[in-house]
């Protein structure tokens, strides 16, 4: 059902925004690998870029050297369309695309309106199980194998 890394890791898309302190403690425990395309501006605390899905050179805020790949794996899937269609905004079906690419399991974003409110659309069409931070840390944390933390 999840996919992983060579590692072990579970493979994690990282929206805008979706990235917390406590996600990058997961990491760092060696339970998710955080993954992410650069659409929309840069994330220092996300370092695991994956394809594009039919960006514009102006969307890839990536260096020469850091985007590895060519424009033919740029190309979107067969999903991005009805994705676009399904989500409205065509950054978040890129989003949603690249993660698809990429072999992610989870997305996990802090957009409750037009990502989160379409998931069980999303992961029916792509597989990929979309979760809302910071709502949703437990189940984050379930998934990837960490036990649930006591709230203070």
């Amino acid at each position: 059902m999840f996919n992983y890394t060579q590692d072990g890791t579970m493979k994690v898309y990282v929206d805008t925004g979706g990235m917390l302190k406590e996600v990058a403690e997961l990491e760092a425990s060696g339970l998710i690998t955080t993954h992410y395309f650069p659409f929309e501006q840069r994330s220092r605390k996300v370092t695991n870029f994956v394809p594009g899905s039919a960006s514009t050179w102006e969307q890839a805020h990536l260096s020469w050297a850091e985007d590895t790949g060519s424009w033919d794996d740029d190309a979107p899937t067969t999903n991005f369309e009805p994705l676009r269609k399904l989500i409205g905004k065509r950054v978040d079906a890129q989003h949603l695309d690249s993660a698809l690419k990429a072999g992610c399991s989870i997305f996990i974003t802090s957009d409750k309106t037009d990502i989160w409110s379409k998931r069980e659309a999303i992961e029916a069409m792509t597989g990929i199980r979309v979760l809302h931070m910071p709502t949703e840390l437990e189940a984050l944390r379930r998934l990837a194998g960490s036990p649930p933390r006591k709230l203070p």
